[in-house]
C-alpha cells in the first residue's frame, strides 16, 4: 500500500468529478479499456470523484463521450505537478527529493512495537522477549520474519497460548493470549484424599469413591479430609484399599471485609501552577528545548506525546514530547457521617468481591457498622456463598 501511493506521487495523478447518468456504464468501459480508477467516492446524486493517473486522464475523452458524462478536474497531485510548479525554483526541487528519499529511507525500518492481549504478562517483559529476537525500533523491517518471532515467543514464554505477529508500515503488531492457570491434574489411577480447600459448613456430599468421612451439616477447616482415598477391606485386621477418591462437596462459605469510617478525606488538589518541559526525540536521540528545574514538594506529571505520522500505521522516528508537572495540595476535606459510611461501604463490598472465586455462587450479604472501642467505626461486609470445597491430594501429601 505504501509503495503504491509512493508511485502514484511519483508518475502524478489528477482528482476529478464525473457526472452524468450512466456512471456505471462509464466505470466499465474504463475496466475493459484498462484504465485505473482508484478511491472512487459518491458526490452527489448523479456524480462520482475518483483519482486517476494523467495517462488515463488523456484517454477519458471518447468515454466522456460515449456515456454522455461530464468531466471535470478538481486537483492535480504528485511529483510532476509539483516539478512543474517550481521548475524555476532548484534548491526547492532539490530539496522535494532529498526529503521524500529520506522519508522512503525511514520507512524501511520498524519504529513502534505495539504489543496487545497481555494480562498477567508484564509489557516490559514482553519487549525484552522481541528485542532478543530482533523485534525492536530502529531495525529494517524487511529482516523480520514473523513466523520466526511467533515459535520463538511460543517456545520460551510457557505463560502464551496463542500469539500473532504482523508488518504494518513502520509498526510490528503482536497481539498474545495467556494461558489459564490450570489446577494440577491427578492421574486416575493415582491415590488421593478429597480435602477442603477452605472453612465452611458442608450442605451436600456425593461420594462416587472412597469413603466419605464428612456428612451434611459438618463444619469442616481447610486442609481437612472430606472423602477418603483409603477404603477398609472386609475380612482384615483394619488393613485399607488406597483409592483415586471422586466426589463432590458443596459447602456454605464466607467472606469478610472490614474497611473503618472516616470522615476526614484526603483529596489532592492542583494549585494551577505548573511547568512544561519540552524536548524533541529523534530515533535514539533526545534534544531538550526547554528544560527547567521542579521545585514542586508534590506534583501530578503527566506526558503529552505526538508522533510524527503518515497514516495510521507508518510512524516516523520523530517525536515532540511536553512533560508538564502540575504543582498539587493535599486538602483536607470533612464530610458527613453518612456519606462517609457509603465510602467504606463500598469500598468493602469492592475489596471482598475480590476474594470470591468465579465458581462460587452468592448466597446473601449483609452490611453492618461497628464501634470499637477507641472509639472508631468500621464497615463489615460479609458475604455468605456455596461453592465446591472439595480438592484432590494424594495420599503421601496428607498429614
Amino acid at each position: 500500500m505504501l509503495l503504491l501511493k509512493l508511485w502514484n506521487f511519483i508518475r502524478g495523478y489528477i482528482v476529478i468529478c464525473v457526472e452524468g447518468y450512466f456512471l456505471e456504464k462509464f466505470l466499465n468501459i474504463c475496466t475493459h479499456r484498462q484504465i485505473f480508477l482508484w478511491d472512487i467516492k459518491k458526490h452527489k446524486g448523479t456524480s462520482l470523484i475518483m483519482k486517476i493517473s494523467i495517462r488515463g486522464f488523456r484517454a477519458l475523452r471518447p468515454i466522456a463521450r460515449k456515456t454522455k458524462c461530464r468531466v471535470s478536474i478538481i486537483d492535480k497531485k504528485g511529483l510532476p505537478f509539483m516539478l512543474n510548479r517550481y521548475r524555476r525554483r532548484k534548491t526547492f526541487v532539490a530539496g522535494a527529493f532529498i526529503f521524500i528519499a529520506v522519508i522512503y529511507f525511514l520507512t524501511s525500518f520498524i519504529w513502534e512495537v505495539e504489543v496487545s492481549g497481555n494480562k498477567e504478562l508484564d509489557q516490559q517483559y514482553l519487549l525484552d522477549r522481541l528485542s532478543a529476537v530482533g523485534v525492536k525500533p530502529g531495525v529494517i523491517k524487511y529482516g523480520i520474519d514473523t513466523d520466526k518471532v511467533v515459535n520463538y515467543l511460543m517456545h520460551n514464554i510457557k505463560e502464551l497460548s496463542w500469539v500473532s505477529v504482523s508488518l504494518r508500515g513502520t509498526k510490528v503488531k503482536v497481539e498474545v493470549a495467556e494461558r489459564r492457570e490450570i489446577p494440577e491434574l491427578i492421574d486416575i489411577n493415582t491415590p488421593c484424599d478429597i480435602v477442603a480447600a477452605r472453612d465452611g459448613i458442608i450442605k451436600n456430599i456425593i461420594v462416587k469413591n472412597g469413603v466419605g468421612v464428612q456428612k451434611a451439616g459438618d463444619t469442616v477447616v481447610k486442609g481437612q479430609v472430606l472423602i477418603s482415598g483409603l477404603i477398609p477391606i472386609r475380612g482384615t485386621d483394619g488393613e485399607v484399599k488406597p483409592v483415586h477418591a471422586m466426589g463432590s462437596v458443596i459447602a456454605r462459605t464466607w467472606y469478610e471485609e472490614n474497611v473503618k469510617v472516616s470522615q476526614q478525606v484526603i483529596e489532592k488538589v492542583r494549585t494551577g501552577n505548573y511547568v512544561d518541559n519540552i524536548y524533541i526525540s529523534l530515533i535514539i536521540k533526545s534534544f531538550n528545548l526547554i528544560n527547567r528545574e521542579i521545585k514542586f514538594e508534590n506534583y501530578d506529571k503527566i506526558e503529552i506525546k505526538k508522533r510524527v505520522k503518515l497514516g495510521e500505521d507508518i510512524i516516523l522516528p520523530l517525536e515532540y514530547v511536553i512533560e508538564r508537572y502540575y504543582e498539587e495540595k493535599d486538602v483536607i476535606k470533612e464530610i458527613d457521617i453518612e456519606e462517609a459510611k457509603e465510602l467504606a461501604a463500598i469500598e468493602a463490598e469492592k475489596n471482598v468481591l475480590e476474594k470470591i472465586p468465579d465458581n462460587a455462587k452468592i448466597v446473601k450479604s449483609d452490611l453492618e457498622y461497628i464501634d470499637l472501642e477507641d472509639g472508631t467505626t468500621i464497615a463489615r461486609m460479609t458475604v455468605e456463598c456455596e461453592e465446591e470445597i472439595g480438592v484432590k491430594k494424594r495420599l503421601e501429601e496428607t498429614d
